[in-house]
């Protein structure tokens, strides 16, 4: 299944928030719209679309600055990715319980 990338205009819609905002994001390179085929508009893929989305939320709810975002962002995703390591290593370690205790 091809993954659903979203245009300026949906994003806009979606989040209620402006163009100008997007443009901002994307001089900050807080995210990085991607071109899905040759002379299309760009687009967002959705790890994107779910960084503005934080990024909104941030801005709007919390009243925080566009490089206080990117720490944010920053530490968010080092924790994912620490998360993730966490859940292969509780992996393994129960699978070599099981196969000590057969």
């Amino acid at each position: 299944m091809a993954e659903r990338y979203f245009l300026r205009e949906e994003i806009v819609e979606l989040f209620d928030c402006d163009a100008e905002f997007l443009d901002e994001l994307e001089a900050e390179e807080l995210v990085n719209p991607v071109r899905v085929d040759a002379g299309s508009p760009t687009a967002f893929p959705p790890a994107q679309v779910e960084r503005i989305r934080v990024i909104n939320n941030l801005v709007r709810d919390l009243g925080v600055n566009l490089p206080g975002c990117e720490v944010i962002l920053r530490m968010r995703e080092d924790m994912i990715r620490m998360q993730e390591r966490f859940d292969r290593i509780l992996g393994a370690l129960a699978e070599e319980l099981k196969a000590r205790s057969r």
